[in-house]
């Protein structure tokens, strides 16, 4: 009997760029589902309808992906396995023979237009633009335009047949990068990529105690971790009765120690005992 196939849950639709990052990371070999939210990729881990996800978590421009963040806030949502850098490059894509003259409308998300303004008045003065829903939408939508072009990602390209790529790079900017979390249902689960050098962890860090004038601030908590802390995010803690009681999620890097996973484990010992409450969310 065949096995059956690993399955990489993402932010769709199909073509979108947090699918490309999952297909960077896991390329043609595994079968993609694609989600309508974060959460919902979330969700598809933890039940176990795929193996792996793949979700933003943060934008060199925008910042944090703050629906991820709320995600993690949650109990038994995943294990962080790794992570992917992907440098957002729009392409121009037309139906196959359609030549650069032919062009009449161009086609993408606001956003795409908009990052993509100095190449369309310079190349493409007198097309008009239309806004679409995504810009996997738009390269959808020019198989049926023949004298219209759409502004995506080049996984679009082998994604909706009949497409190719006239220009690659046209973004008036190369300073656009988007972090991606890949995740598991738990550290164990089985993950078909080569095994890596563990680096990195993020953990979940709140306090236990409701009392405010007795709950240990986070520069306590952070002072028991004693560990290098590369970058620090916070969102409310929904459970809490007492405002403003945030949960803080500290991504640590590892230094020179040869016991990466056991000062892990001590760390986190450590911020228990100053009364703080603390889960370890993914190591890579």
């Amino acid at each position: 009997m065949q096995d059956k196939p690993f399955v990489v849950a993402f932010l769709g639709p199909l073509g979108t760029y947090s699918h490309q990052a999952a297909y960077d990371r896991f390329g043609s070999s595994v079968h993609y589902r694609e989600c309508r939210t974060i959460t919902d990729v979330f969700n598809a881990v933890a039940s176990k309808a795929a193996h792996a996800g793949v979700v933003p978590q943060e934008n060199s421009t925008f910042g944090s992906v703050i629906e991820t963040y709320d995600a993690l806030r949650e109990q038994g949502v995943g294990f962080i396995r790794g992570e992917v850098v992907l440098e957002v490059q729009h392409c121009l894509l037309v139906r196959r023979g359609v030549k650069r003259e032919d062009i009449q409308c161009i086609k993408s998300h606001e956003q795409a237009l908009g990052q993509c303004r100095g190449f369309l008045a310079q190349n493409f003065p007198s097309a008009s633009l239309e806004k679409m829903a995504s810009t996997a939408a738009a390269a959808e939508a020019v198989l049926t335009s023949p004298n219209c072009a759409a502004i995506c990602s080049r996984l679009c390209a082998t994604v909706f047949e009949g497409l190719e790529i006239l220009f690659k790079g046209i973004q008036d900017r190369n300073s656009n990068f988007t972090r991606f979390y890949v995740l598991t249902a738990t550290q164990d689960s089985e993950l078909p990529c080569p095994a890596t050098t563990h680096t990195r962890c993020l953990i979940r860090l709140s306090s236990r105690r409701e009392n405010v004038s007795d709950r240990p601030a986070i520069s306590q908590l952070l002072a028991a971790l004693n560990m290098h802390v590369s970058r620090l995010d916070r969102r409310p803690q929904l459970e809490s009765p007492v405002p403003f009681h945030d949960v803080y999620f500290a991504e640590l890097e590892r230094g020179d120690s040869t016991s990466w996973t056991l000062d892990i484990e001590h760390a986190i010992e450590r911020v228990q005992a100053s009364g703080g409450q603390v889960e370890l969310l993914g190591i890579w």
